[in-house]
Formats: C-alpha cells, sequence, structure tokens
C-alpha cells in the first residue's frame, strides 16, 4: 500500500517503510451469549470506538461501542488471562432499547435510520466516579445523541441518554468543521494549554460534496451542564477549528476513524482509505493509516497499518486506544461491516 500524502502531511511523515504492524488479533464474542430478552447477539456487531475504563471492583477494561446495537462490550485487561490486552473476559453493558425494544438495528430488520450510531467513546471522571462519554456520529438527527455511562462503587452501571440536538446543530453549522455531510468518529479528552479539560472531536470527510476531515475543541465542563440541562445552559461553540489533510490510497481519501491520547502527550488517529459514497453507507476499503497529530491540527506522523504477514491491512479500523500494560501498542477494533461477523481487537505495534 502505498499512502499518498498532501504537502502537509508529506512534512512529517515518518522514515519510508516505516509501518504499524499487527500482532495479535481476537474476535470479540460476549462471555455470556446471546439474549433475546434484551435482543443482544452472541457477539459485538460492530466496533467503531474503543477507551479504557477502570470498573470498580473488576479493574480495567476496554469499553468497546457500537454503532449498530445498544450495547457497550467491556473486555477484560486486568487479572488472570488478560495478559496482552485481549485475553480476558468480554462482558457487557446494556444500553436503552430503541423503537419496538430492539436493540440491534441494519437493513435486515429495516431499522437501520433509528440507531444512535455511537461512533465515539472516551473515558472520563464524573463526581469523582469512571464514567464513559459516548456520542453519536450526528449524520442524521437520530445521531444527534451522547450517552454517559457511569460506575459508582458497589452499584450497578448508571446509563444517561441525552438528545443534543442544539449542540450538534452548531458543530454542522461550522463549515470548517463538518463541510457537507458532518460524522464525527472521534473524540478525545484531555486538557488544553490552559489546564482545562476538553472534549477534542474528529469529523470524518468521507461525505459527499465538499468533505472536511477536521478537529474541533469544545470546553468539557460547559458541554456536560449542556447536556444536563440544555434549557440554562446554551450550546457550548466550537473553537480552535482546524481541517486536516490526510492523502489517499489508491485514489480513495483517508479519512478520520477514531483518535486517543498516548500517556505522554501524543494524540494518536486512525484513518480508513474506504469508498463509501457518502456519511450512511458502506464502501470497500483499500487501506488504513495509523498518525500523529499536532495540538496546531499539523499530522506529525502518518504510517500504513499492515497485518500480521506485512500487507497493507484492508479491515476497517475504527477505534484505537493505548494498550495500559505496553504503551508501545495500540488496541485497535475493527467493524466487519456484517451484523452476522463479530468485531475484531487487534494488538498493533506503534511505529518508533
Amino acid at each position: 500500500m502505498k499512502v499518498a500524502s498532501t504537502p502537509t502531511a508529506l512534512r512529517h511523515t515518518t522514515t519510508a517503510g516505516a509501518a504499524a504492524r499487527v500482532e495479535q488479533r481476537r474476535a470479540l464474542r460476549y462471555d455470556a451469549g446471546n439474549d433475546v430478552a434484551t435482543d443482544r447477539p452472541a457477539h459485538v456487531r460492530a466496533g467503531s470506538g474503543c477507551a479504557v475504563v477502570d470498573v470498580p471492583g473488576l479493574g480495567r477494561h476496554l469499553a468497546v461501542v457500537q454503532d449498530d446495537a445498544n450495547f457497550i462490550a467491556l473486555v477484560q485487561l486486568d487479572g488472570e488471562g488478560a495478559r496482552g490486552g485481549v485475553f480476558g473476559r468480554v462482558r457487557h453493558l446494556t444500553l436503552p432499547a430503541g423503537d419496538g425494544g430492539l436493540r440491534q438495528f441494519d437493513s435486515g430488520r429495516g431499522n437501520k435510520a433509528s440507531k444512535f450510531d455511537l461512533e465515539s467513546i472516551a473515558s472520563l471522571t464524573v463526581a469523582g466516579t469512571p464514567a464513559l462519554l459516548c456520542m453519536g456520529s450526528g449524520s442524521t438527527a437520530a445521531r444527534e445523541v451522547f450517552v454517559l455511562a457511569r460506575f459508582p462503587v458497589g452499584q450497578e452501571p448508571v446509563v444517561e441518554v441525552f438528545g443534543a440536538g442544539a449542540f450538534f446543530k452548531g458543530l454542522a453549522a461550522t463549515r470548517a468543521f463538518a463541510g457537507d455531510e458532518m460524522n464525527i468518529e472521534g473524540m478525545v479528552i484531555d486538557r488544553d494549554r490552559a489546564g482545562a479539560e476538553r472534549v477534542r472531536f474528529f469529523n470524518r470527510g468521507n461525505g459527499a460534496g465538499e468533505a472536511k476531515d477536521a478537529v474541533a475543541d469544545v470546553s468539557l465542563s460547559s458541554l456536560l451542564q449542556h447536556l444536563r440541562d440544555p434549557l440554562l445552559h446554551a450550546a457550548p461553540r466550537p473553537r480552535q477549528v482546524q481541517s486536516v489533510e490526510l492523502g489517499s490510497v489508491d485514489g480513495t481519501r483517508l479519512t478520520f476513524t477514531d483518535a486517543t491520547r498516548h500517556p505522554d502527550g501524543r494524540t494518536f488517529f486512525l484513518a480508513a482509505a474506504e469508498a463509501s459514497p457518502n456519511t450512511y453507507d458502506d464502501g470497500v476499503v483499500k487501506g488504513c493509516a495509523l498518525g500523529v497529530l499536532g495540538d496546531d491540527g499539523l499530522v506529525r506522523q502518518l504510517v500504513p497499518i499492515v497485518d500480521e504477514a506485512g500487507r497493507p491491512l484492508t479491515d476497517k479500523v475504527e477505534g484505537i486506544a493505548i494498550d495500559p500494560h505496553d504503551p508501545t501498542r495500540a488496541l485497535v477494533v475493527v467493524d466487519k461491516d456484517d451484523p452476522t461477523a463479530p468485531a475484531e481487537l487487534l494488538v498493533v505495534r506503534l511505529p518508533v
């Protein structure tokens, strides 16, 4: 695979021949199997984002959000059988059901338009409690939603769903970020230069017309206040908006699919060259890349991802988190774009 870079990206690419290599993979199936009563399949259907969270009493887990099923998969990272980041139990956290009590959404069921389309997930702390913030893509009105899952000590998880139409409309109106078709596929919670917590959103430019790959920042506290009380707290406006050019693979643009913060402060992102006609329909993936994005929105590093045999990876990589056991490795989730096939969890060695 040859990654064709724009001039901005080219100045920051690594040494010729560098790549991020897949070392292990595992199909994600729930330990508890399927459950007809809650409409849970036996496997994780679509891994669209991931983040590491410390669940009280159970240890660290990789939380995997799905764009077509209202469940969060919790892959055990600590304890017996969990060494290497991919060998632990796969638990589940059930999210609220959709129309008709269903929690799976696809064209075959005729309910694809009703899904939350949760594409992004980040870990955070809310009032001292470990939590996960999940976000819909915003590509349709039904997808203008946030889900907050909190893990209080000694209690069952608490899940809240927030409609966020006003916030998403503000993002969509920012053309430098959203272009013609907004499709937010990643978010990172970190601190800005002043030390305040922020959320950095990653728009995927795989839409029709003037598609944009871009990042934008929002105050985390302002966002949470708005979600809880939108009448009292106006939707925060995006700031530090920056368009990003990622190049292409065999004529198909590379576009953001997720991002994460490394313990050393770097922001790593995933990109896929998917020949999709718009933000709604899937397409053939011609290649994938892993990069580092600076706080100024410039690409510092961009390398192809290769499989275990060194061939260009053509799986759709949709989620990334840094392995807490080994910061030289990333945990990457693959969406198979097939509701009957389990999503896969890859261990990927980061480039030097």
